[in-house]
């Protein structure tokens, strides 16, 4: 299969309702809504901050270190009713009995929601792919910026629901023009509240 490989373009956000994230490369920028929180995480990592007690992701970090976990790259795999959804891809080496490596390693892929994947490749300095199946599903929003920070900046997450295979804009913007925003740039990431509430309390 011959992934797209994509960078972190930019984070339009965040705000209380949550972010927008441009991933993409030369050839097509789309967008992945997340949360506050995971946008947060985004924000502090390419700013190579660190937080002051460890939230999830530097817990998970930590696990992968201390077991000598290495994440191989990350991949946004499907679109699933209107939710992206991306593979971790982790490997380990193994070791004989002499714990040196054999010159063999396990490798494990883990469904894993893209905001998780996004702040653990820019924490392990890993690349980002695309499936061919996401990357053609999705619509170029690289020439409307603009109208994508008015839309995050004025509306909730839940006003934002777009299928972004093509289907209408639920209470989403109207279309005046073909310069406005189109009907289908937007895809969810499936965030729920859980990390969010969790992060508020720890």
């Amino acid at each position: 299969m011959n992934l797209e490989k994509v960078k972190i373009r930019r984070i339009i956000g965040p705000t209380p309702s949550g972010a927008a994230i441009l991933l993409g490369n030369d050839r097509k920028t789309f967008v992945v809504f997340v949360g506050f929180y995971e946008a947060a995480a985004l924000i502090r990592e390419i700013n190579h901050e660190t937080p002051a007690r460890p939230l999830t992701h530097e817990l998970i970090q930590s696990i992968f270190l201390g077991f000598d976990v290495e994440v191989k790259k990350v991949i946004i795999s499907s679109i699933i009713e209107n939710t992206f959804c991306a593979t971790l891809v982790l490997q380990q080496k193994i070791k004989d009995a002499n714990e040196e490596w054999a010159g063999k390693r396990n490798e494990v892929r883990i469904d894993a929601r893209p905001s998780d994947c996004l702040v653990l490749a820019l924490k392990n300095n890993v690349d980002i792919f695309v499936t061919p199946e996401v990357f053609e599903q999705v619509q170029d929003v690289s020439k409307m910026t603009g109208e994508l920070e008015g839309n995050i900046a004025n509306m909730s997450l839940g006003d934002l629901e777009i299928d972004v295979r093509g289907g209408k804009p639920e209470g989403g913007p109207s279309i005046e023009s073909e310069e406005d925003l189109p009907e289908d740039p937007l895809g969810e990431d499936g965030d729920d509240d859980d990390d969010e509430d969790e992060e508020r309390k720890g």
